[in-house]
């Protein structure tokens, strides 16, 4: 009979344990992952094109984890990163799921960033515009 007690006892402590779930928020399913800066956009005389990205000394990388949270090149959060993200239409509220480390570079900057990000994602390309007056920025996936 205690045995029986027991094995309730502990079946129930168990089936009350909760198991962190790394799977992606629906909203931003789609762009999880590391994406590679390819291209920005310029304007000239009224004429918009994409110039090639690759005169950096190393590729730039931006990585969305499954809660929406913006890294950098080498895990950390990015600076100045948005509060919301415009993924095809669809509003997102970015909200931490887990502890962000430091980025000691983040304290270098003053931010006078855009509070709200529109992503349009084709595959395993996305188009970044930041604010209206940045120039956009194309990622693929990597």
């Amino acid at each position: 009979m205690k045995q029986i007690l027991f094995l309730i006892v502990i079946s129930m402590m168990l089936s009350g344990c909760k198991k962190d779930s790394n799977d992606p928020l629906p909203e931003v399913a789609g762009i999880v992952g590391r994406w590679q800066l390819t291209e920005i956009e310029k304007t000239e005389n009224g004429q918009k094109t994409w110039l090639s990205a690759v005169y950096y000394d190393q590729p730039t990388y931006l990585s969305f984890r499954n809660d929406g949270v913006l890294l950098d090149s080498k895990g950390l959060p990015l600076c100045c990163a948005p509060d919301f993200l415009n993924i095809n239409g669809v509003p997102f509220k970015i909200v931490p799921k887990a502890d962000l480390p430091v980025n000691p570079t983040c304290a270098l900057i003053d931010c006078a960033t855009c509070p709200t990000w529109n992503i349009q994602q084709t595959g395993d390309e996305i188009i970044i515009e930041s604010c209206a007056t940045f120039p956009r920025h194309k990622y693929v996936r990597k």
